[in-house]
């Protein structure tokens, strides 16, 4: 089982290896912020998996929720200064 998820763990760091290039060469702001949002949820996932591999799930789980609010704040925060209009030169 511990080869499995090793194998999914590194799956997901290629996927945030091809999300990061989203974020720096993203032709629009929307773009960029959808390769942010893949980030996110791609490390809280990351985030189980580790847990799973080090027998302390009941801890990872505590920082996989902290860090999955924080990342929702974060979008609506992102969401809300973009829909103000202030991004217009």
């Amino acid at each position: 089982m511990t080869t499995v998820f090793l194998l999914v763990v590194v799956a997901l760091i290629t996927a945030m290896i091809f999300s990061m290039y989203r974020v720096f060469r993203g032709p629009t702001i929307f773009d960029r912020l959808t390769g942010l949002g893949l980030i996110g949820s791609k490390s809280i996932i990351l985030l189980l998996l580790l847990g799973g591999l080090a027998n302390r799930l009941e801890l990872f789980i505590d920082i996989a929720l902290s860090y999955g609010m924080i990342s929702f704040i974060g979008a609506l925060a992102l969401a809300k200064y973009f829909e103000s209009g202030k991004t217009e030169p």
